[in-house]
C-alpha cells in the first residue's frame, strides 16, 4: 500500500487540488516564441502565421491597422514592428511580401495566399517568415496562416 500511495503522490494524484504547470518550452532552435490567442478590433483584419511541423505554434500576427504592424515574440520579448514601406492595401491578399521593423529588428514575409472554401479571407497555402537582426544575424522559418477580419 505504501508504494501506490507514493506512486499516486509522485504522479500528482495524491490530492491537493490543481497544480498550474508551466508551458513546456520548445526546444527546435529557433528563438520564436508561442503569441497567445489574438483579438481583431470590428472592422480590423489581420495576419495569423504558424510554424507548422514538429514544435508548431503561432509565430506572427499582423494587424492591418492603424497603424499596421505586425507582432512576435523574439527571444522572449514581444516585439511590435510597424509595416514598413506605407499602409497595408485595402485587399490584403494583394501584398504577398510585406516587411516589418524598428531599426534593429525587421520581419519579411514571402507568402502564398490562396482562396478557401469556407474562409472568407483566404489562407496562406505556404510562405516564408525571414527575421534580420541589426547585428547582421538572422534566420528563415517556414510559415502557414489564415487571413481574418473582425
Amino acid at each position: 500500500m505504501p508504494i501506490v500511495t507514493l506512486l499516486l503522490a509522485s504522479a500528482g494524484c495524491g490530492g491537493g487540488g490543481a497544480r498550474p504547470v508551466a508551458a513546456a518550452a520548445v526546444s527546435d532552435g529557433i528563438p520564436l516564441g508561442a503569441l497567445p490567442r489574438q483579438a481583431l478590433g470590428t472592422g480590423q483584419c489581420g495576419l495569423f502565421l504558424w510554424k507548422p511541423g514538429a514544435g508548431a505554434r503561432l509565430v506572427l500576427m499582423a494587424k492591418s491597422g492603424p497603424p499596421p504592424f505586425a507582432r512576435l515574440i523574439l527571444d522572449g520579448r514581444t516585439l511590435d514592428l510597424p509595416r514598413l514601406g506605407g499602409d497595408a492595401p485595402a485587399d490584403a491578399t494583394a501584398d504577398v511580401t510585406p516587411r516589418y521593423g524598428d531599426g534593429q529588428t525587421t520581419a519579411a514575409l514571402d507568402l502564398t495566399i490562396e482562396p478557401r472554401r469556407g474562409l472568407s479571407d483566404g489562407a496562406v497555402a505556404h510562405g516564408s517568415l525571414r527575421i534580420e537582426r541589426a547585428g547582421g544575424e538572422g534566420f528563415v522559418v517556414p510559415v502557414s496562416g489564415l487571413l481574418g477580419c473582425g
